[in-house]
């Protein structure tokens, strides 16, 4: 009887295990099927629906959301419908979200075999950097690309041409331009192997704006002139579909050459020029600049207005009084604007909102595998939570320090000024700015630029206790925000930190003196003090620097 009971009871376990076992067999087969079935699908959605319609972008966005939210996918399908969603976003003029889902493209396509598509997002964010003129990060995103893959052995043509026309502007700013020449060539010769009628044009007359470029820098003016006649004109230009796209990557770029080209064909040969027919060219130049301009200002594109009218006056210098004064004019007027918009930090934010919208996914996945393994013991679960609340902890506390002064950076600087104003307490700050610093990188290089900025953390360093505060706040500007009981000392403490800064002695360069300019401003509840302190420092770069500017509000 009892044999009969075991044998009862090892046939129902047995059964149980057999229908468990079945069971997931069939769910697995049933993910399977409906992955094989959505990659059919979303070849078809990145392969065939190309164009974008205004009419259609919300709900087209809203579809691949609900899709990915509710489907099963191969990581490479992820990637693309990302990818997919990212251009939508940048057509519709959304930036930070277009980066955010390229960095959610970015997590899954490198967790696929699919390579190409992974190296077309890193391009797209080299791209972006180059277009804010962040070089160093445009450089590092193309290393990473070609991490992944020599640009000889990608496969599909468009990323291949998109990958070597990259190459060849990175070679433009290095002023390689016999190896941007070839490189751009070469993105061409890719595209003679491809016929599939949708891209070929537009990259094509890419390729042939920054060809034209090429020929500026190397004086082919007549080379560069049939580059621009030959898309002069073109629907491309007046297109809604991929605008926002086409104007970084072509329009912008095609009217700074034919800018750039005009003004090189007016000036060449003027070493002999009389002082009349130099005025009269001037007035020439100063009417096709101001035509670049309004279609800078129109789309939003006053970094490059204000690159090209530094390369202009670089390589043209003005000679006549009233071209001088419009010169200097637009220059101030651009410095000014971007100034006040603080665009120097604006590839940084895009970085981090790239870099958070990978972890964002870590962390989904995490999730995701932790209700899988739902079943394992509680002791694992209990150390698994203890190792992420350490690393959610330890990335806490390394957000508020920058990693190469060792000064806290500037989002804590932005709470401890709420925290001063909700308190109504008095407070000052003391914001600092290293003069001529570009200077010291372009001929130092960034190491030593480094060094610089790193001695100069240490400096501020020293001054700091429990009512001073020491801060980076971007680039190579620092700030010191000092409570009451410190306030009258800002002064002092900004002469000091000015005083060791101009004797410090560096070893790339033993005669080399290194000043900063200060401001120091004063105040309590609602006042602006940061504001009143960068308006002192201000009036200190533009009083001769290496001094300091006080006031209070």
């Amino acid at each position: 009887m009892e044999k009969r009971v075991s044998r009862r009871i090892i046939i129902g376990a047995t059964a149980l295990i057999a229908v468990a076992i079945i069971a997931q067999l069939l769910f697995h087969l049933n993910v399977y099927l409906e992955k094989r079935s959505n990659h059919e699908k979303v070849l078809s959605l990145i392969n065939e629906n190309l164009m974008f319609r205004w009419e259609t972008m919300d709900e087209d966005l809203e579809n691949i959301n609900n899709w990915i939210d509710r489907g099963h996918f191969y990581n490479e399908d992820l990637g693309r419908l990302y990818e997919r969603a990212s251009l939508i976003y940048m057509q519709k003029g959304e930036i930070l979200p277009y980066y955010r889902y390229l960095g959610y493209a970015l997590y899954y396509l490198e967790r696929s075999p699919e390579k190409d598509y992974t190296i077309n997002v890193y391009l797209d964010l080299a791209n972006f950097f180059l277009n804010n003129y962040a070089d160093d990060s445009a450089k590092k995103m193309i290393d990473d690309a070609l991490k992944i893959k020599d640009f000889e052995d990608i496969e599909n043509l468009q990323v291949k041409s998109y990958a070597f026309r990259m190459l060849g502007i990175m070679a433009i700013l290095d002023e390689e331009y016999e190896s941007a020449e070839e490189y751009l060539e070469k993105a061409q010769d890719v595209l003679d192997q491809s016929n599939t009628g949708i891209f070929e044009d537009s990259y094509r007359a890419i390729d042939d704006a920054w060809l034209g470029r090429v020929y500026v820098e190397m004086g082919r003016f007549e080379e560069c002139q049939e580059k621009l006649d030959k898309w002069e004109g073109h629907p491309m230009f007046n297109q809604d579909i991929y605008r926002e796209i086409l104007l970084r990557d072509f329009i912008i770029p095609y009217y700074q050459v034919k800018c750039m080209c005009q003004t090189g064909m007016i000036y060449e040969g003027r070493g002999d020029m009389a002082y009349r027919d130099m005025v009269d060219k001037e007035s020439k130049v100063g009417a096709i600049y101001k035509a670049f301009v309004d279609i800078c200002e129109a789309n939003g594109y006053k970094k490059t207005e204000l690159y090209t009218l530094l390369r202009l006056q670089k390589k043209y210098p003005p000679k006549g009084a009233e071209a001088q004064e419009q010169m200097f004019n637009n220059l101030q007027r651009l410095y000014d604007e971007l100034f006040a918009e603080q665009n120097s930090t604006y590839a940084y934010v895009i970085d981090g909102t790239v870099l958070n919208s990978m972890q964002e996914m870590d962390k989904y996945e995490q999730q995701e595998k932790f209700f899988v393994r739902r079943r394992r013991s509680i002791a694992l679960a209990v150390i698994t939570a203890i190792v992420l609340f350490a690393a959610v902890t330890i990335f806490i506390l390394n957000s508020r320090v920058d990693g190469l002064t060792g000064l806290l950076n500037r989002k804590t600087l932005n709470r401890a000024i709420e925290r001063a104003k909700k308190l109504d307490s008095h407070y000052g700050i003391i914001m600092m700015d290293i003069d001529h610093f570009k200077n010291v990188n372009d001929t130092y290089g960034h190491q030593n630029g480094d060094a610089v900025l790193s001695r100069l953390g240490e400096i501020i360093l020293t001054e700091s206790n429990l009512d001073i505060h020491c801060y980076r706040y971007g680039g190579e500007e620092f700030a010191i925000l000092l409570d009451k009981r410190s306030v009258s000392y800002a002064e002092n403490i900004a002469e000091r930190i000015r005083s060791a800064m101009e004797l410090e002695r560096w070893d790339f360069d033993k005669g080399l003196v290194i000043t900063i300019s200060a401001g120091v401003a004063y105040g309590s509840r609602e006042a602006d003090v940061l504001h009143q302190a960068d308006e002192n420092l201000y009036k200190s770069k533009e009083s001769g620097r290496n001094r300091i500017t006080v006031s209070s509000v």
